[in-house]
């Protein structure tokens, strides 16, 4: 994609966002510069297409990188366990299907940790 197409979508995801009521902040993406918008409860960066966090302090920092990796990690062994679900259900060989409930069992105690945790 060539650079003036690549501006103009960028533009056009703003003008979007901007239509749809998200509001222009003064705070620049991190990562891109390019200017967020805050939509609802969320700060977006139309450019990186990613959701983005201000924070005031180290402490916060710390506390929403610790959130979002949890998040991540949830997300990803809830993946890893409907995949697993479906070998579970095909399997007809009994040590095979022992073996597959052990994992299913460890990613579900990992599960249980996470939300203990708060994420």
């Amino acid at each position: 994609m060539s650079k003036k197409n690549e501006n103009s979508e960028n533009i056009s995801r703003m003008v979007d966002l901007l239509r749809s009521g998200a509001v222009m902040l003064r705070e620049a993406c991190p990562v891109c510069h390019s200017p967020l918008f805050k939509v609802r409860d969320e700060i977006i960066c139309p450019k990186c297409q990613k959701r983005v966090v201000i924070v005031q302090r180290d402490e916060e920092a710390s506390k929403v990188l610790e959130e979002s990796v949890l998040s991540t990690l949830k997300g990803t062994l809830v993946v890893k366990v409907q995949a697993l679900e479906k070998e579970i259900a095909k399997e007809k060989d009994p040590d095979k299907l022992y073996e597959l409930l052990r994992i299913l069992v460890a990613f579900l105690e990992a599960l249980e940790r996470i939300k203990r945790i708060g994420a």
